[in-house]
């Protein structure tokens, strides 16, 4: 990678005036200077259209695509479809880059023969404010070289964010195997982000944080509500095909992860949350909790895949726990426990079966 090595910056735009220009300027500022900044207007109703006019007439760099609104995974596919740059990056158009982040993301992957790089994020408020956050994606502090497999696996674990606009990849990872987003639906970013890893050829995560993620209210994931909760479900789904099908020896891994997730199960504060937040009877709920109980039992006895109805419960109900922090901590121990009786018995399982072979 050098200073020929053209990237394309793709940048959905929708009801976001307030934040347009300082996310374009930080765009254009960049040190690498060989961009292709695609602006795709996704039919906003607002001023975002005459804006993105108004800064492709100031530099030639810019393009602008004027669609019918889409939503979010249309912008990104026709501004995919647009990109003819080496690399392709993806910014969301209300939030802000640091000035070097194309510069640092080539000179990783020239360095480290990658083609995929990651980079730490942090989060601003509305008015552009910085917050404190703990996100565990950015606890590492040293470069991190990984395989498509072991980036998979970080993944699973949510040890490493899906977020398409903390990397910067090599457009082949994208055009060399049909890629796009799910339209009509919301988690894009998680029902594709095992696609853009497994695809890949050497993954580097570097500690900077090069992004700036905007806390609004009215932005995508600002609030639950059941239709997210199932676009949230069909991510999973989505996730869990490609894996599958793409690295089938992951799947004891995957089953194993799932495991844990039951094991660490609130479900008191579960069902209050369902309940509450949902407007869920509270009998329903329970009849959720009890199913969950018995398939949870089913599983550990015989050994079966888990079924689609069981993913689909589980992610609703672990979106559901976050409003329930405080409550799911004071329970937390007694489940830890727990968690640890069931690593247990997969291991002792696991070592059987292995003997056995």
């Amino acid at each position: 990678m050098d200073d020929r090595t053209l990237v394309s910056v793709i940048v959905p735009v929708y009801r976001v005036e307030q934040y347009l220009d300082e996310c374009v300027s930080g765009i254009v500022a960049q040190t690498h200077r060989n961009l292709e900044i695609i602006l795709v207007d996704d039919g906003s109703p607002d001023r975002c259209p005459a804006m993105c006019d108004a800064w492709a007439a100031k530099d030639h760099r810019i393009r602008v695509i004027h669609k019918p609104n889409g939503g979010l995974s249309d912008a990104r596919n026709a501004g995919l479809d647009a990109a003819g740059g080496d690399c392709i990056y993806f910014v969301d158009s209300d939030d802000t880059i640091e000035p070097n982040l194309v510069e640092r993301a080539l000179d990783t992957m020239s360095r480290y023969d990658a083609d995929l790089v990651m980079f730490q994020f942090d989060t601003i408020s509305e008015n552009g404010t910085p917050l404190v956050s703990d996100y565990k994606h950015n606890d590492f502090d040293e470069v991190m070289i990984m395989t498509p497999e072991e980036g998979l696996k970080a993944q699973i674990k949510a040890e490493i964010d899906g977020y398409f606009w903390s990397f910067l990849a090599a457009a082949p990872i994208y055009k060399d195997h049909g890629f796009s987003f799910p339209v009509g639906r919301k988690i894009e970013d998680m029902a594709r982000i095992c696609n853009v890893i497994g695809e890949s050829h050497r993954i580097v995560r570097i500690p900077e944080v090069l992004y700036h993620y905007r806390l609004r209210g009215g932005s995508i994931t600002s609030a639950w509500s059941p239709q997210l909760m199932r676009d949230w479900t069909k991510a999973a789904d989505d996730r869990e095909t490609y894996i599958l099908e793409r690295y089938p020896e992951l799947k004891g891994f995957m089953r194993l992860q799932q495991l844990n997730f039951f094991a660490n199960l609130d479900y008191e504060t579960i069902r209050q949350t369902v309940t509450a937040s949902l407007n869920i009877d509270p009998e329903d709920a329970d009849a959720i909790r009890r199913r969950i109980d018995r398939l949870r039992d089913d599983i550990v006895s015989n050994g079966d895949e888990v079924p689609e109805s069981t993913r689909s419960l589980l992610d609703l109900l672990k979106a559901s726990v976050g409003d329930a922090v405080d409550d799911f901590r004071e329970m937390r121990d007694e489940w830890k426990r727990i968690g640890r009786g069931w690593k247990e018995y997969m291991h002792e399982k696991t070592s059987v079966e292995g003997d056995r072979r």
